[in-house]
């Protein structure tokens, strides 16, 4: 995946400006006392921004070392770090607020849930994970045997979660709260974008 993301990002349509709606939602139900957060898997930046208006001390980490080399560029007090591979360089309770928007469905199951212990780690006692992932019923993705049929992100890994599958996933926080988003691509009224997105304290 390394690849597709980094040719993806070298698209200017797929550097995203503006935030989820059901991120800013979710952020508004919170008041972690440990005010840094991580921003992992943070694309183009867009959620990172975010949490920096938002008050908190950004980390920001990506496996596309394009966007990540951009992002660098910027004149901002976040910290953007390439992470290239599932040894993640963040201590014990560092973070108050995870945001994994979009990012474990791109893992082999096995490997998501490597990254989500890690992560877990990560996280602050009473701290928060905030994310989303692609839920069964999405078309969009061209899913065949993991393999993602899709123009920008063509020979991609992706899976779907079920509503179990999703709460066997984070089953190791101790309170979880998951909403569900269904759309459709402009002038693609056939197809459906899938995802849950949850509210996981530790």
């Amino acid at each position: 995946m390394k690849n597709v993301w980094d040719e993806h990002y070298e698209r200017p349509k797929s550097k995203l400006s503006f935030p989820d709606e059901n991120l800013i939602r979710l952020l508004s139900r919170i008041q972690p006392k440990n005010r840094n957060a991580l921003d992992f898997g943070c694309g183009s930046g867009r959620h990172s921004y975010l949490l920096q208006n938002e008050g908190y001390t950004v980390t920001a980490c990506d496996t596309a070392k394009t966007t990540i080399d951009l992002l660098k560029d910027e004149t901002s007090s976040i910290r953007f770090l390439h992470t290239p591979n599932s040894d993640l360089p963040f201590s014990s309770k560092e973070f108050g607020l995870i945001v994994s928007w979009g990012v474990f469905h791109y893992n082999h199951r096995e490997d998501a849930k490597k990254l989500l212990s890690s992560l877990y780690e990560s996280l602050d006692t009473n701290g928060y994970l905030l994310g989303s992932i692609r839920a069964d019923g999405d078309t969009h993705l061209g899913l065949s045997k993991g393999k993602m049929n899709l123009k920008d992100l063509s020979g991609g890994y992706a899976e779907t979660y079920s509503l179990e599958d999703l709460k066997s996933f984070l089953s190791i926080f101790s309170n979880v709260s998951i909403g569900y988003s269904e759309r459709t691509p402009l002038g693609k009224l056939e197809e459906r974008i899938c995802h849950w997105f949850f509210l996981a304290e530790k």
